[in-house]
């Protein structure tokens, strides 16, 4: 299992996460969350100012990508989160 765990802490799981080659923004893929919480977290600058994914033993740290980008639910009801780098 994948989680994204906030700057406050709030984790969540997801099936994949990563800095675009196209336009640099952090995009991740969450699993079993709701549009609204998903929302009003990562328009939160407080939660999005360090982003760690977290893969097993592997972790990675997204520092600076507090820019609300967009959120779109997927086909397969995941939804995608997008952050740019301020």
């Amino acid at each position: 299992m994948i989680k994204m765990i906030t700057a406050q802490g709030t984790e969540f799981e997801v099936s994949w996460a990563g800095v675009s080659d196209l336009d640099g923004s952090l995009r991740f893929e969450v699993i079993g969350a709701e549009m609204p919480i998903l929302f009003s977290i990562f328009t939160d600058r407080e939660h999005t100012k360090e982003l760690t994914r977290v893969f097993d033993e592997d972790r990675r740290t997204f520092e600076g990508y507090t820019g609300f980008k967009g959120i779109e639910r997927m086909g397969t009801g995941n939804i995608v989160v997008r952050l740019y780098h301020e």
